[in-house]
């Protein structure tokens, strides 16, 4: 079986000066084109704007903890993107940086006959109360990279779907090489995709599927 990719993003926490980040100074910086389409939203509940890209199929969340860009593309590398930006704000305070990825395969639970044997033959026991139905069960592992990087996979099985999310995430805080460390880490984008399809197979016993666009 093979799931199929749905969304990857990558995400940077730190302190941001959320008023700076807008396109006209992203254009300036050639961190994208000039005249690009952009879509902006406002946050009405808490401080940060959303931009949309049509032309990149990116989304930007930019808020004063953290810049998100995220893509439903398999193409769109996000990572590289987050790179320029903090190339040009390397004084930015930062504590992490993750690249991510969900995949889905829209089936139900029995679909799991088709997993490793850890999973396969894990008990499936009911909840003790009458009436009561299990909504989800989660099988989740990380893996320590190095000292500052962790792989986080999780598959969750729910009625009608199984969901793979896999989380590659570098720790910055306190770090004196943050910011260099942190481009670095947004760099290798599809790399830690790649790396998380591996994870998988050897963990879950599954595969994953970008389609024309595998990496």
């Amino acid at each position: 079986m093979a799931f199929r990719f749905q969304k990857a993003s990558c995400v940077v926490v730190g302190t941001f000066n959320m008023y700076i980040l807008h396109p006209q100074w992203l254009a300036k910086h050639e961190i994208i084109e000039r005249g690009m389409e952009v879509g902006i939203e406002t946050n009405l509940t808490q401080p940060g704007f959303r931009f949309q890209f049509p032309k990149d199929n990116a989304t930007w969340i930019v808020a004063p903890n953290r810049v998100v860009i995220e893509t439903r593309d398999p193409q769109t590398d996000c990572g590289s993107v987050i790179a320029k930006v903090l190339k040009v704000l390397p004084e930015t305070p930062l504590f992490g940086l993750g690249n991510n990825a969900v995949y889905e395969y829209e089936a139900g639970p029995s679909e799991r006959d088709a997993f490793a044997p850890a999973i396969r033959d894990f008990p499936w026991p009911e909840s003790p109360n009458e009436g009561e139905t299990i909504g989800q069960k989660t099988f989740h592992v990380g893996v320590k990279r190095t000292e500052y990087e962790v792989a986080n996979l999780q598959i969750a099985f729910r009625e009608d779907e199984i969901e793979l999310s896999c989380n590659l995430h570098t720790k910055l805080e306190d770090r004196s090489e943050a910011n260099a460390a942190a481009i670095t880490a947004a760099e290798r984008f599809f790399d830690d995709r790649t790396y998380s399809k591996i994870l998988a197979q050897h963990f879950f016993g599954t595969s994953i599927d970008h389609g024309s666009t595998d990496t």
